[in-house]
């Protein structure tokens, strides 16, 4: 094993070994998707249950994409670390963990950015008021009077805290009096997302406005997925050159290989894809790291000439334009990411 290689194999972590040591591609391909359906998807999905414990629901679309997203981002990732050692990875579980929050967190900002400045606000008044502390429990953010600090017994009643909350005067006027008054009248810890939900629900118009923003980003991340699911469908029932052809260059913005999304988010197997091309999961395999292919590249696949897998991939997209039409949708969308 050369210098460079036992170097990556020091860096990344352990369980990596068998990815990064891998021979071939093909080899490589399944301990890929061995690592993302034993360690990654599970370790992802782990961290909402969490969130969603802790803090605020988390819909089953939102965790869809979620899971997807970090995939993706992982994915990336580990075939960097396959040649930079600053691409390494130390901890699998932790830097999924990491990717996992900050998703969640892009999430809650599209979802409710009313919310996310009110909660940030709050986490200052909590810091930064003499009287007033804000800890960590278990899962939980909890805030309270500064004498309470690390104190596990919180208010469950979130009625009985909008009641103290919203009698110990005008938050807007005097935040940090209206806190102390109100968990002095509550005499117990409350989770701040309890807090943040209360107050959130006095604030008036921007809670509509909200709504709004989160029904918008939802209908907008269903119909991504939405079209790629569709999208899959039609390029199957393409004829199988016209498939071959803009399968093998089919590419994300930049020029990345857009067929990893169909596989990162759960659209296609590699087997599904490997079927789709005509070729075997080893030969599949064996180019994947290549893909998107050049024309000179699938033609010598097809056994055509190079033109003719233009004229392939030309008729190919006319009929999925034609077919997307049809559903109702045109040949890009917002989110897809990837270009026919």
């Amino acid at each position: 094993m050369g210098t460079h290689r036992t170097r990556l194999l020091a860096l990344n972590d352990p369980g990596l070994a068998p990815y990064l040591a891998a021979e071939d591609e093909c080899t490589r391909g399944r301990q890929l998707e061995r690592i993302l359906t034993e360690q990654v998807q599970p370790r992802v999905r782990a961290v909402i249950r969490a969130y969603v414990r802790a803090d605020w629901p988390i819909e089953p679309q939102d965790a869809d994409d979620i899971v997807g997203q970090v995939t993706l981002r992982l994915l990336r990732k580990l075939r960097a670390a396959t040649v930079l050692e600053e691409e390494s990875v130390q901890s699998v579980e932790a830097y999924v963990t990491t990717l996992t929050k900050n998703a969640i967190r892009d999430v809650m900002r599209r979802r409710s950015p009313a919310r996310v400045r009110l909660k940030g606000r709050l986490r200052y008044l909590f810091q930064h008021d003499r009287r007033l502390a804000l800890w960590r429990y278990e899962a939980l953010t909890l805030c309270g009077l500064v004498g309470w600090l690390n104190r596990g017994d919180y208010e469950t009643r979130q009625a009985l805290v909008r009641d103290a909350v919203w009698s110990a005067g005008d938050f807007t006027a005097a935040p940090a009096e209206v806190l102390a008054t109100a968990m002095a009248r509550i005499a117990k810890p409350v989770r701040l997302a309890d807090l943040v939900t209360v107050l959130d629900a006095g604030e008036g118009g921007s809670h509509d406005r909200d709504a709004e923003v989160t029904q918008a980003v939802q209908r907008d991340a269903f119909e991504a997925r939405q079209y790629l699911q569709v999208l899959w469908r039609e390029i199957r029932e393409l004829p199988p050159p016209q498939r071959a052809a803009l399968l093998l260059n089919l590419r994300e913005p930049g020029s990345g290989n857009a067929a990893t999304l169909l596989v990162a988010v759960g659209i296609a197997t590699l087997d599904e894809i490997a079927a789709a091309v005509e070729m075997s999961r080893a030969q599949l395999g064996a180019i994947w790291q290549d893909l998107p292919l050049d024309d000179r590249r699938i033609a010598g696949h097809l056994g055509l000439r190079r033109q003719q897998v233009i004229n392939l991939r030309k008729s190919a997209r006319e009929r999925l334009a034609r077919r997307m039409t049809v559903h109702g949708r045109g040949g890009t969308t917002k989110g897809s990411g990837s270009r026919l």
